[in-house]
């Protein structure tokens, strides 16, 4: 039986202090976070069904979206928006009219307190005139009045939903920069050697900066078709880690999809927000109401950055040599008292 005397012991310490200290944690390095920003493109274009019975759609009629129109707002700051649906309702002008039967405001004329006049309603459309009247969308049925954007939404409104297999073949186009100020290094994704007909896959092409929507859906662990209809946020993280003791050239980063918030959520599901566009004719306002759902993508740029530096492998001698004299310590006090062979070692 080996006996682990003190040649042993130190061989641990100095194991552990050059494994550790200097070459996993690259105590000889200096470190910085990346700091940088992405540019991005959209491309693809989609067919759209508008379902409606207004004079403005017919019922289930096509149309065609570009990135003019799904990608709302067109430029954002590290991030993206494609519309995958929408629900529009046109000519709305500033008046009186009955509220919708989705906001489940009932009455009748013996129900009136519950149209209590000049309280606003309960989705803020509109303020209660205190009025009972039949609803356009069903004359049988009463609902309360109110003074707000007429027509309200959903009373007489144009749902368009875009084709979702056109927009997993939406591509984007990530083109990122970003700069380690400590060693005054830039750095990009895009490369002299780049080829932009590429598709990025995770195995066989990772430094690709052209993305199929599809893929990134399919990464995800979330129901994309809930996604689709209802919205969702999905962050696009790139991890610049770097070790710029070699040729900064290798520096690229590795990208994961995650997805923040799913169409399925049962709190609050999906994302939408909605856009007004006014309009005036014979000197009476109108706007076209847009209540718009949609994917909303955000880059965000993580990692560090690492680089020889005289003083940090100083601090990590320094350092590993308190964690050795620590260490002689705990193994004296093991092999004096709990090792077996604590006898032996004590002569």
């Amino acid at each position: 039986m080996l006996f682990f005397g003190r040649e042993k012991e130190n061989d641990c310490e100095n194991f552990y202090f050059f494994s550790y200290i200097v070459g996993i944690k690259k105590g000889y390095q200096q470190f910085q976070e990346p700091r940088g920003t992405t540019v991005v493109k959209v491309k693809g274009i989609a067919k759209v069904t508008g379902n409606d019975t207004t004079q403005f759609v017919r019922a289930a009629s096509t149309h065609l979206w570009d990135t003019t129109e799904y990608q709302l707002p067109p430029l954002e700051s590290d991030a993206f928006f494609i519309a995958t649906r929408q629900i529009v309702t046109y000519s709305q002008v500033e008046g009186y009219c009955p509220s919708a039967l989705d906001d489940k405001l009932f009455c009748t004329n013996s129900t009136l307190y519950l149209c209590p006049a000049g309280e606003p309603t309960p989705n803020t459309f509109g303020y209660f005139t205190g009025n009972c009247v039949p609803s356009v969308e069903n004359a049988s049925i009463g609902v309360c009045q109110i003074n707000a954007w007429c027509p309200e939404e959903l009373s007489k409104s144009t749902e368009f939903i875009i084709d979702s297999n056109a927009v997993e073949n939406f591509t984007v186009y990530l083109k990122t920069l970003v700069t380690f100020t400590l060693f005054n290094i830039n750095s990009r994704n895009v490369r002299h050697d780049t080829n932009f007909t590429c598709r990025y896959h995770k195995v066989k092409d990772p430094r690709c900066p052209i993305f199929r929507i599809g893929d990134i859906l399919d990464s995800l662990n979330t129901d994309k078709a809930a996604l689709l209809r209802e919205g969702g946020l999905i962050e696009i993280r790139q991890d610049w880690t770097c070790n710029f003791d070699f040729d900064k050239e290798h520096c690229f980063p590795k990208v994961k999809f995650n997805v923040l918030q799913s169409g399925d959520d049962k709190q609050s599901p999906g994302i939408n927000y909605r856009s007004a566009q006014k309009y005036r004719i014979n000197d009476t306002d109108y706007r076209t109401l847009s209540k718009i759902y949609g994917l909303r993508f955000v880059v965000a740029i993580t990692g560090k950055g690492g680089q020889f530096d005289i003083l940090d492998l100083f601090v990590a001698i320094g350092s590993g040599i308190g964690y050795i004299v620590i260490a002689d310590i705990v193994c004296d006090a093991i092999f004096t008292y709990i090792h077996k062979y604590r006898e032996r070692y004590r002569k």
